[in-house]
């Protein structure tokens, strides 16, 4: 049993979670900008229309943007970590049509909750995957953080006045 709950703790679960999660946001993100693109790489061959470009683009696109999130939080970039998961949700709403005048009350409720449930789902997991591999501070309390940052500002001003000096 204690294999079983420190898997569920560990890293590694919260990587492959993680993973999932972006894999579900990566289908919106390429079918949002699927549904938007300009560029059109598609072609006829032996009258069929071959869209496999554009859909290699599209996932290029998605791959990039959504795991964003990922990679700034494990470099230490908070805030746009948070901008780039709103972004996220509002794929997620323009993905399900959320604005829909003919979509029922329930139903439009239903997706803003999945929307704001996978974009967070990847924000936080991101968050908690950079605690578990102790990249970043954030496990701490505000107060540990407060003085981490206090010795960092700390440790710029000793620079420059040491810089000063020579």
């Amino acid at each position: 049993m204690k294999k079983i709950i420190d898997f569920l703790k560990s890293e590694t679960l919260v990587f492959l979670t993680l993973i999932f999660v972006l894999v579900a946001q990566i289908i919106h993100t390429m079918y949002i900008f699927e549904h938007i693109r300009v560029a059109d790489m598609s072609f006829n061959y032996g009258g069929v229309r071959i869209t496999a470009f554009n859909w290699a683009h599209a996932f290029i696109f998605a791959v990039s943007i959504e795991a964003a999130i990922l990679m700034f939080i494990l470099n230490g970039k908070r805030l746009p970590s948070k901008i780039y998961a709103v972004a996220s949700f509002a794929t997620n709403i323009l993905y399900y049509g959320t604005w829909n005048p003919k979509l029922p009350i329930p139903d439009m409720v239903a997706t803003i909750i999945a929307s704001s449930m996978l974009a967070g789902s990847i924000w936080f997991f991101s968050d908690l995957f950079a605690e578990k591999v102790d990249l970043l501070p954030y496990g701490q309390s505000q107060e540990e953080l407060k003085k981490f940052l206090a010795s960092q500002e700390l440790e710029e001003r000793n620079k420059v006045t040491f810089k000063k000096a020579l």
